[in-house]
Parts: structure tokens; C-alpha cells; sequence
């Protein structure tokens, strides 16, 4: 059951992007056009990751894709483990960015469905977590339609660091930022552990967003995710039905 008492103070999206320290492993740059090749050299590497998987990186792909010189990839970065490390680097920087601008527009509609929650009737609870439910959802969606490309190359990182533990600080600074925004929404509705409930919420959406890669988001399946996401927000309010 949740309860609003004794809850910790919750984080801001700032609070929460400040909590992350992406550190790149390159040769560092001081002049804008230097620092403009590099990161043209870090995206073309990105969209390689989303078409070819992390193996397809390669100084030789890369100065094709990016358009520039060999000497120049070789110039930024000494070997390949450093130009994929500082890849995923801008790529969680990037999902940073992103996640804290879909926060800031969803927390209105938040505000208002918390606003009508009535913790003690049950009703309003359920159609709280139907609202939830439905965020949750339009988030997913969103993700699947508009930034496809994204969730691929955070599948492609995923895969490579269970071989490169270089990678596996960056990741866990990529999961870390999820979870906190996912944490603060569950102390502000009240949570006592808010940190798990975070986990298991996070565990449904990654899973919608799979499936949905591999096999479409067809209305039936939108239908099953969305009884998936409301029965966990009900069992999270204490609604056991």
C-alpha cells in the first residue's frame, strides 16, 4: 500500500540530469570546428551502431560514413574501444536530454491526475492508474514511432557490454537517469519504495518497447501492454484485483 507520508523530497529533472558524469575518452578539442568534426565523426559511428551493430564500428566505416578522412578518426581517437565508449557516451547524453524534455511535457498531465487522486477510494485510484496507464503507453509509443533508431542502438550498447566493461559505467549512468525520473514520479504518488517500484515499471516499458521493436505495435498488443502497465500501477497503489 502507498502512503504520501514520510516520503522522501523528490528530485527535479536537473537534479536528476546533474546526477550523471559522462566523462569522453577522446582526444580532447578547444576550437568549435574541431569539436564540430568530432562530434560528426561520433554520429556517423552512431548510425553505424543503428544499422550494423557495434561490431560495424571501425575507423575505416566510420571516416566513410562521417565523410572526412581516415586521419581524422585516428586523430580523435587512438583505438576503437575509445571512439565506441565516447559513441555511447553522446548516445546516453543525447537520452538524457530527451527523457528530461518528455518529463517537463508529461509533468502537467501528471500534476492534473494527481490532483484528482483520492488515496483512500478505490475508484480513484483505478482511474489514476488508467491515466498512468495511458502515459505509460503514449510514451511507448512514441518511442517506437519517432525514435526508433534510438531504442535499437540502446539494444545494440546493452548487447556490447556484457563483452566491453569499458561500456558498463556509461550504461549504468544511462539506466540510473530512467530510474531516478521513474522514482521521483513514485514518491510523488506516495510510494514507500519507490526505487523498486521504479524497477519493475521500467522492467514492463523496456519489455513493451522490445516487443514492439520485433513485432510492431498492432491495437492488440497496445491493448495487452496497457492492461500490463495498469495492473502494475494498481498493485503499486495497494489495488489487489
Amino acid at each position: 500500500m502507498v502512503s504520501a507520508a514520510n516520503s522522501p523530497p523528490e528530485k527535479s529533472p536537473d537534479e536528476q540530469s546533474g546526477s550523471i558524469e559522462l566523462k569522453y575518452q577522446g582526444r580532447k578539442t578547444s576550437r568549435v570546428n574541431s569539436e564540430q568534426r568530432r562530434r560528426t565523426i561520433l554520429e556517423a559511428a552512431l548510425r553505424i551502431v543503428v544499422r550494423d551493430g557495434v561490431r560495424g564500428v571501425r575507423h575505416r566505416a566510420v571516416a566513410k560514413e562521417a565523410s572526412v578522412p581516415l586521419s581524422a578518426t585516428t586523430y580523435y581517437f587512438k583505438d576503437i574501444s575509445d571512439l565506441i565508449t565516447d559513441t555511447f557516451t553522446l548516445f546516453v547524453e543525447m537520452g538524457a536530454r530527451k527523457f528530461k524534455a518528455y518529463w517537463e511535457d508529461s509533468d502537467c498531465m501528471l500534476k492534473v491526475a494527481m490532483g484528482d487522486l483520492q488515496p483512500a477510494d478505490t475508484d480513484s485510484r483505478k482511474l489514476f492508474a488508467n491515466r498512468i496507464a495511458d502515459l505509460a503507453i503514449e510514451y511507448v509509443l512514441v518511442q517506437l514511432h519517432e525514435h526508433r533508431d534510438y531504442l535499437i542502438a540502446e539494444r545494440a550498447f546493452q548487447q556490447e557490454c556484457l563483452r566491453n566493461e569499458n561500456l558498463r559505467p556509461i550504461a549504468f549512468n544511462h539506466q540510473r537517469f530512467f530510474l531516478d525520473s521513474l522514482e521521483t514520479f513514485f514518491t510523488r504518488i506516495g510510494s514507500n519504495q519507490p526505487d523498486i517500484d521504479a524497477e519493475l515499471f521500467s522492467s514492463i516499458i523496456l519489455h513493451a518497447e522490445y516487443q514492439g521493436l520485433i513485432a510492431g505495435v498492432e491495437k492488440e498488443q497496445t491493448d495487452r501492454l496497457k492492461v500490463m502497465l495498469k495492473r502494475q500501477v494498481e498493485l503499486m497503489l495497494g489495488i489487489y484485483c
